[in-house]
């Protein structure tokens, strides 16, 4: 009996790890306590280089918090149309006609990077989901591969939330606030040392199936092109 269940429960791991897709837009439906804490008990489950743990999980369901985080402004063109101090004005050389102003050149020889595929597909940040974990890394600790072993934490709690029946994102570009002129008040409002740096953010939540997040997103690679195997 146990060797069927074990047999079972791989079964159904696999299964996760091959159908977990990114996310791009969450329901408003709350995520409970146990439930978080179940993902946050995933993250703490790995394996780490010297058993170092490296890592503080902050788990966040308060969306003023998540707001304060994602709402210092990236140097994009805000959504009223309203540019932060220093953007830049008109385009600049190279920049093709129909680019919006302030929009950076792309590669030597202008063009831009290609937009998202589809065009109109959700791309959901912070604050976009009902919680979110934030994976810091200890600037402390003696293992040579910290960040390594983060993500590998980072993908426990991707898998055990997926498990879960949630959606989830993986994303880095809150962490530019975290870690930035604000780091230590924000970790002392989190219960955080200062001496650790954020690394990533995890959004959690249940998949709004209502939003077209599918023309946005990007197929996997082969077997084949991505792997080689050696007998």
């Amino acid at each position: 009996m146990l060797m069927l269940a074990s047999a079972a429960y791989a079964d159904s791991a696999i299964d996760v790890i091959l159908s977990t897709r990114t996310t791009q837009a969450f329901t408003d439906e709350v995520v409970p306590a146990e439930d978080l804490e179940t993902i946050l008990r995933a993250g703490l489950s790995t394996e780490s280089a010297i058993n170092q743990q490296p890592w503080f999980f902050v788990a966040v369901t308060n969306q003023d918090v998540m707001k304060e985080i994602a709402g210092s402004g990236m140097g994009f063109t805000p959504p009223t149309g309203e540019k932060p101090e220093g953007f830049p004005e008109g385009k600049p050389e190279g920049v093709p006609e129909g680019m919006p102003e302030g929009m950076p050149a792309g590669a030597p020889n202008g063009d831009m990077p290609a937009p998202p595929m589809g065009g109109s597909g959700a791309k959901a940040s912070l604050g976009d989901s009902p919680a979110a974990i934030i994976i810091y890394k200890s600037g402390e600790s003696k293992s040579p591969d910290a960040s390594f072993d983060c993500g590998l934490a980072t993908q426990n709690m991707v898998i055990a939330a997926s498990s879960l029946g949630y959606g989830v994102k993986i994303v880095s570009s809150p962490t530019r606030t975290l870690n930035g002129e604000n780091h230590d008040t924000l970790c002392e409002k989190l219960g955080v040392d200062p001496s650790m740096q954020a690394v990533a953010v995890l959004l959690i939540g249940k998949a709004d199936s209502g939003v077209d997040a599918a023309s946005s997103a990007t197929t996997r690679e082969s077997l084949e092109s991505k792997s080689s195997m050696i007998q």
